[in-house]
């Protein structure tokens, strides 16, 4: 306020007072100078109300401003109030969830591990013989009709190329290959030949009963049975040293007699004395045979051979039923006791060196029935 009225006296201090010194001039004067200081001080008093008023409006502009920070603090505190009641509600809902799905897998689990499970292992173990069946069965279909699908597109390639024969009209499967293409023997598998004795290579009769027959190949051999010595006449079947040197060269030899160990050892060692080298590998007595009620006693090669072994095994005995178990590698041979003029050992000899060679002697051998004409 002061620096005003400095700077209004100093104002009309430079102002020149040209001639107005009368009375009238100095009371213009001093009503204008009062003018002045009113309207000096009306401005004075509008900024200072203005001043407060901006100071006024400053405050509250705080004031809403702490207004509006505290409603937003009571509302952050009411929303984390919320917040925290939804979620110790979701929180017990889950927990009420989990108890009771724990409940309902516990009753459903409880029949599903003692009543059902059990059931179903026992029916799938019924069922896996008939599983096991169909599979096999249609596994053979499925060969088979591959095979016949082969034989068909070959077929038709065949009458593409040439003019249809009468036997391209019919679909059959081809033969099983008896003999391998490679004839060497020294590249084929030896295979084992199984004779019998009594009635086959020999004929026996105890000393004292009545003779029917006297030839050279003969022999009179002690035989111990309980410690009790008896004579045997030992006739040898005709061709029966030459039949064992041919049939060695192509097979090993084994012998399976269903007499006894005490009775077959001398006589044995007496047939391989009479050729140069031993000729049998292996002897089965009775205690080796299968005996059955009604029947007698049966030669069992399955338990002296594999599964696989028997297509490369023959068995050359005069009892049917001795071979009854393996027919299809049996050779069946006359029984001998007294004819001189007897040729069945020499009448076999091809028939055994072409069985020495084949692939599966079962192939062959099956054919004397009519059987496995296609394997």
């Amino acid at each position: 306020m002061n620096s005003i009225k400095v700077f209004l006296n100093s104002i009309d201090n430079l102002m020149p007072n040209e001639g107005k010194d009368d009375d009238s001039q100095l009371n213009e004067t001093g009503e204008g100078e009062m003018i002045r200081e009113k309207d000096i001080e009306g401005a004075e008093q509008e900024q200072e109300e203005g001043q407060d008023l901006e100071e006024k409006q400053d405050q509250q502009k705080v004031q809403s401003n702490d207004n509006l920070n505290d409603n937003e603090n009571n509302e952050q505190t009411q929303g984390l109030g919320l917040s925290f009641e939804t979620q110790t509600e979701s929180e017990q809902a889950n927990q009420k969830n989990g108890i009771f799905t724990m409940l309902i897998n516990g009753i459903v689990f409880i029949p599903n591990l003692i009543f059902i499970k059990p059931l179903v292992l026992f029916w799938n173990i019924l069922l896996y013989p008939i599983n096991y069946l169909i599979k096999s069965i249609e596994l053979n279909n499925y060969q088979i009709n591959s095979k016949t699908e082969l034989i068909k597109h070959e077929n038709i390639l065949s009458n593409n190329i040439k003019s249809p024969s009468s036997s391209s009209k019919f679909i059959i499967p081809p033969p099983q290959r008896l003999f391998p293409l490679v004839r060497n023997p020294q590249k084929i598998k030896r295979k084992t030949l199984v004779l019998d004795l009594d009635e086959t290579l020999i004929h026996s009769l105890s000393q004292g009963s009545p003779r029917t027959l006297t030839n050279n190949n003969s022999s009179v051999i002690e035989i111990k049975l309980n410690n009790i010595a008896t004579l045997y006449h030992v006739h040898k079947r005709p061709y029966c040293d030459f039949f064992l040197k041919e049939i060695s060269k192509w097979f090993d030899l084994y012998i399976f007699t269903a007499s006894v160990k005490e009775y077959a050892d001398p006589i044995i060692d007496w047939l391989e004395s009479e050729i140069p080298s031993p000729v049998f590998k292996k002897r089965f007595y009775r205690n080796d045979c299968t005996y059955r009620n009604g029947v007698g006693y049966i030669k069992d090669l399955s338990k002296f051979f594999e599964s696989d072994e028997l297509k490369n095994t023959i068995i050359l005995d005069n009892s049917p039923i001795s071979y009854a178990l393996h027919e299809d590698n049996a050779v069946g041979i006359e029984g001998w006791i007294n004819d001189l003029g007897d040729k069945e050992l020499l009448n076999l000899l091809p028939m055994l060196q072409s069985l020495s060679i084949c692939i599966d002697v079962r192939f062959i051998l099956g054919l004397k029935q009519g059987e496995k004409i296609i394997e």
